[in-house]
């Protein structure tokens, strides 16, 4: 029945057979966590294969051996991979679910690789290429509401990217009756998509629909939505299959390899023993593999830090929101694969008669200026996967978050994606993204749109937090934040974009900078030893530096202060060389304190029996008020800070 298509009926029973293998190798303890197998769809992602270039992406999900067989042939790293070995194809990092080989990513969070894959086709389509992206999903994955995000601006920015739905009405033990209101169909149309249907059963239609949707992408940039309907022959993972047999059985005797097997079990009987030769092979030499996996790390920063005097700048005296706004432009005039996404980022668009260029200001003209500069929807977590697969494609995205309490709507695509790929897929990605966001209170905006909430993102490895403040010229650290490697989170707080560059010490102080990448600034009395050291970060600078003036003007107390511009990873050298000398400690940040960043100041200081006569913590630990007059009482501020200098002095 086949016959003319034997290349694809090999290549998909090649994979079911491995699939099986690997279920074997699980049961022997030669495989850990879970297997996900796609035995009775192999033929679609065999299929589109054939419409498919080296230079196309496939993103896939957890149940992603199939996408990336029908396009590799690289068994013995494959199966190194998912046995935890060092030459696997992610150096045995990744796993089952997380696999990368050239253009094929693939990662275990539902929906979450559907704006990544936005992000690659964006980029390509900026590039003028005729690369596709191709991305898998289950239909269960229709509950997730990023997707919708998602296809919203595939369709709107007509990317050449296309949806494969491998619909087999079941997300785990749940039917999609159970879990699924309208039609498949109408989710597509309502964003404008291109909507086709095939199945499995029927490999004509397939390769048919596969190729007339490829020249749709590739050729003419429309965003594309299939929807196959096909049935998984075995379980979710593992052996855990809770479904009615019978229907099961059914299923089985329609499959279309299993017809085939039956029709010429001859032919079939050596073709299996073959594929079954080489997959041992490939076993075999996967199982002399090592398993020491050695996780690649970033240089470290020098083990010595010093410190040099501030240098009058040129810049001084001009407003934090205009230096960003020059250092972004600065990168933009050198590097022509820079782009900036956001809401309401543009200076003028058809719909205003005022130019507005952000909700801060710190965008101003550059959509006039360049051309990669663009409003987006109101979809936070899609424009930060997009800026993921942007990365991906090659290009410099930064991604404007309008407030720093919209991060949390962010937050799992850079921890289970930008800021996992580079290990995860044992150091071949790098995701050069930078995420913008204005942070803090102090203007009465109230509880949801004046927190300061960067604690959540301490301690995500290979995540860069760098918080600005007054004394270092953003222009600088954006130029060095551009050079990056990995993922950067920039905290912008919304008080200092009115505040101007000063690099002028406070008078009896000098002020120093580290040598670190994102130097740490420090405040020391001149010729004198001082009594306590305080640390801070960001615009709360100013605040501390007042409190610390009015403390030797009134009580001739003398503080030492240092300010890091980098809050992840945590660095405490220079602290310690402060404490050194103070052993008095105070802590002062405007969002909570509670797991933050003092807290983890605190247990370094520990770990390094750094010697403390006293220690104390000022921070906000209760939702913010609308009430401006109550904020500014609440917040850490100049007769807080104050009141607790000569707390901890005098204990």
């Amino acid at each position: 029945m086949l016959k003319k298509y034997n290349k694809i009926v090999e290549k998909a029973l090649l994979i079911r057979l491995v699939e099986e293998k690997l279920l074997d190798l699980f049961k022997c303890g030669k495989i850990n966590g879970t297997v996900h197998t796609c035995i009775g769809q192999e033929l679609i992602p065999v299929c589109f294969a054939e419409y498919l270039t080296d230079n196309d992406y496939v993103l896939s999900n957890h149940r992603g051996h199939g996408h990336l067989l029908a396009r590799d042939n690289d068994l013995v790293g494959f199966f190194s991979e998912l046995m935890g070995r060092k030459n696997g194809i992610c150096g045995g990092m990744g796993g089952s679910q997380h696999l990368y080989k050239h253009n094929h990513l693939s990662n275990g969070i539902q929906g979450g690789m559907t704006p990544i894959a936005n992000g690659i086709a964006l980029a390509n389509k900026i590039k003028k290429n005729d690369r596709i992206t191709v991305c898998y999903i289950g239909d269960g994955t229709l509950g997730e509401g990023i997707i919708y995000e998602t296809f919203n601006l595939a369709s709107l920015w007509k990317l050449p990217v296309i949806y494969v739905v491998e619909n087999n009405g079941v997300a785990q033990s749940t039917s999609i009756e159970q879990t699924m209101s309208g039609s498949i169909e109408m989710r597509a149309k309502g964003f404008g998509m291109k909507y086709f249907k095939t199945n499995v059963w029927d490999i004509d239609d397939m390769l048919a629909t596969f190729e007339k949707v490829s020249n749709l992408a590739r050729h003419e940039q429309i965003a594309c939505f299939i929807e196959v309907t096909t049935f998984r022959l075995y379980s979710h993972s593992k052996g855990d299959d809770n479904r009615n047999p019978d229907v099961v059985n059914q299923y089985k005797s329609k499959d279309l390899i299993n017809l085939e097997i039956e029709a010429d079990a001859e032919f079939f009987s050596n073709l299996k023993l073959k594929i079954n030769e080489k997959i041992d092979a490939a076993v075999a030499l996967a199982e002399k593999d090592p398993v020491t996996i050695n996780i690649k790390k970033e240089i470290s920063e020098p083990s010595k830090i010093e410190f040099s005097h501030i240098k009058e700048d040129a810049d001084e005296s001009k407003r934090v929101n205009e230096l960003i706004y020059e250092g972004i432009k600065d990168q933009f005039t050198t590097n022509k694969e820079t782009i900036l996404i956001g809401e309401d980022i543009e200076y003028l668009t058809p719909f205003t008669s005022l130019p507005y260029g952000g909700a801060f200001n710190v965008s101003k003209d550059l959509s006039e200026k360049f051309e990669n500069v663009f409003n987006t929807p109101i979809s936070e977590a899609a424009i930060t996967g997009i800026g993921t697969g942007l990365a991906i494609g090659g290009m410099k995205p930064i991604v404007e978050i309008m407030f720093g309490d919209f991060l949390t709507l962010v937050f799992d695509q850079l921890l289970n994606h930008a800021s996992k790929f580079n290990k995860m897929f044992n150091g071949q990605l790098s995701i050069p993204l930078i995420i913008r966001t204005p942070m803090g209170g102090k203007r009465g905006y109230g509880p949801t749109h004046s927190q300061s909430i960067e604690k959540f993102f301490l301690g995500i490895p290979d995540l860069t937090v760098v918080a600005l403040n007054h004394r270092i010229n953003p222009r600088f650290l954006y130029r060095t934040i551009f050079t990056t490697n990995n993922p950067v989170l920039v905290i912008e707080n919304k008080v200092l974009y009115t505040k101007t560059l000063d690099t002028k010490p406070p008078i009896g102080y000098s002020i120093t900078q580290s040598n670190e990448t994102f130097p740490t600034i420090k405040i020391s009395p001149e010729n004198k030893k001082a009594d306590l050291t305080i640390l801070c970060y960001g615009e709360i600078l100013g605040e501390v530096e007042k409190a610390v003036d009015l403390a030797f003007s009134e009580d001739e107390i003398l503080c030492e202060i240092i300010c890091p511009t980098q809050i992840n990873p945590v660095n405490i050298d220079a602290l310690s060389e402060s404490l050194l000398n103070t052993q008095r400690l105070l802590t002062v940040e405007e969002g909570p304190s509670v797991a933050a960043y003092s807290s983890e100041v605190s247990a370094l200081l520990m770990e390094q029996n750094i010697f403390l006569q006293a220690f104390a913590r000022i921070a906000n630990n209760e939702i913010i008020p609308s009430s401006y007059e109550v904020e500014i009482k609440l917040l850490p501020n100049i007769k807080s800070i104050y009141q607790k200098i000569k707390d901890v002095c005098y204990e």
